[in-house]
């Protein structure tokens, strides 16, 4: 099985774009693992896992009217954090990145807007509220 094969819906440019942002930003190391967790854990599980995210950003969606230092939200933005290290370990500093990505970067914030117009924003900024309040979903 080849690692292109776990992008489904995405064209090679979009791939391998995609990949060198990865590297640009984490490094050869960080790609090359999250490529060998990915093709360790098959495409039933990297099915599976896909699900529990779409879980996840739909149940964001579903408690945006409750605001972003909501105890649900910031759950489900703990969630997340667990769910991303399906992929890889994130530090802290990569776990507000990522988060920022979500409305900054035009392709991440497409798909997250198929789930609700508003997610980008509301998702980076519950991300940045986890991030500066330590143990807020303690």
């Amino acid at each position: 099985m080849e690692i292109k094969e776990y992008y489904q819906g995405f064209s090679d440019e979009q791939i391998e774009r995609y990949r060198n942002d990865v590297r640009q930003r984490w490094g050869e190391k960080t790609l090359k693992d999250s490529d060998a967790r990915l093709l360790n854990m098959g495409k039933e599980k990297f099915a599976e896992i896909q699900a529990q995210g779409g879980t996840i950003f739909q149940s964001m969606c579903d408690n945006m009217a409750k605001g972003i230092d909501s105890p649900e939200v910031q759950k489900l933005v703990s969630e997340w954090r667990q769910w991303l290290e399906n992929f890889h370990h994130y530090s802290d500093d990569a776990v507000l990145g990522l988060g920022q990505m979500y409305s900054q970067h035009p392709e991440f914030a497409a798909f997250f807007r198929k789930f609700h117009n508003d997610l980008p924003q509301f998702f980076t900024r519950a991300v940045e509220h986890y991030c500066r309040e330590p143990g807020v979903t303690s």
